[in-house]
């Protein structure tokens, strides 16, 4: 990581040791067709691996698969996982809009209630869309009663990144505290190397030396999908959708398993709890509105 992105270590609450990563993970179906056991057959591995660490993770849903997962996020949370809101669609918030941003987060939130009897204290954007193009979701999340948000990935992206934003824990001038992605790099060349397709594409070395500076201490954290794990689903390229996306969506998921098994370790919190130790925090910096567009 850069000098920017250590600012700030010594002041967060002291939840471990080790090269462990908290341990995120986005429950979405990327699939064009309904493939419900599929899912669940491809997060099995983890379930597994988390229960032999005695690790907790913090599970993002996308609303609309509430009620069909009711069943398997009942079990996560009976086995003290957490469970956050990943919006409703998994739709980009530029997309959305304002308007659209907030019925979403209604009806997320709405299901949560009526299917698991459960508040999300945590939110995160499909894709981290949290950008300069939506200086109005930290408000709406606040509103619909969200304690904590890690939608913001702090680097040059092709998709959705935020460069310029803090790359530690902040809050936005609403109050709400971001957690955002950890990156490893500098400038341009920042990447979320410990997550996603990145943590099955990036060098064995940029790997190591990702892991070596980072830890679990300050609240660093991993993220994953179902479909990283999943070494038996034939490819497929959904409509529109670029040719290299989609062989990266498939590329080294064998390695999958084995990357994450050394970011796990035993006793590692869920992100909420994390969130919890920072919330009362006087020093956190406060991400300053005018670096938003008005």
């Amino acid at each position: 990581m850069s000098d920017d992105s250590t600012s700030h270590r010594t002041d967060h609450p002291r939840l471990g040791t080790g090269r462990g990563l908290i341990v995120t993970i986005d429950i979405e179906d990327h699939t064009p067709t309904t493939s419900v056991p599929r899912l669940e057959d491809a997060i099995a591995p983890v379930l597994d691996l988390l229960h032999e660490r005695r690790a907790r993770a913090t599970f993002f849903v996308v609303g609309e698969l509430i009620e069909s997962r009711k069943d398997l996020l009942q079990q996560l949370m009976a086995n003290g996982h957490e469970l956050g809101l990943h919006g409703f669609t998994h739709r980009y918030l530029r997309d959305l809009g304002p308007k659209g941003l907030a019925e979403e987060l209604e009806r997320g939130v709405d299901s949560f209630h009526h299917h698991l009897g459960h508040q999300p204290a945590g939110f995160r954007a499909p894709y981290c869309s949290l950008t300069r193009d939506t200086p109005w979701a930290p408000d709406l999340l606040v509103e619909a009663g969200f304690q904590y948000s890690s939608s913001v990935l702090p680097a040059p992206n092709p998709i959705a990144g935020f460069p310029g934003a803090p790359q530690r824990p902040f809050r936005w001038p609403c109050g709400l505290l971001e957690l955002p992605v950890p990156v490893f790099g500098r400038g341009r060349f920042s990447i979320p190397a410990l997550g996603g397709a990145y943590l099955r594409l990036t060098p064995e070395l940029v790997f190591r030396l990702a892991l070596r500076m980072s830890s679990l201490e300050v609240g660093d954290w991993t993220y994953a999908h179902p479909y990283d794990f999943d070494t038996t689903e034939p490819f497929f390229r959904r409509p529109g959708q670029p040719w290299l996306e989609a062989k990266l969506l498939f590329a080294r998921r064998r390695l999958m398993l084995g990357r994450f098994n050394r970011l796990v370790v035993s006793g590692s919190p869920t992100l909420g709890e994390f969130a919890e130790g920072l919330r009362q925090a006087a020093n956190l910096p406060v991400f300053p509105s005018e670096a938003m567009p008005t």
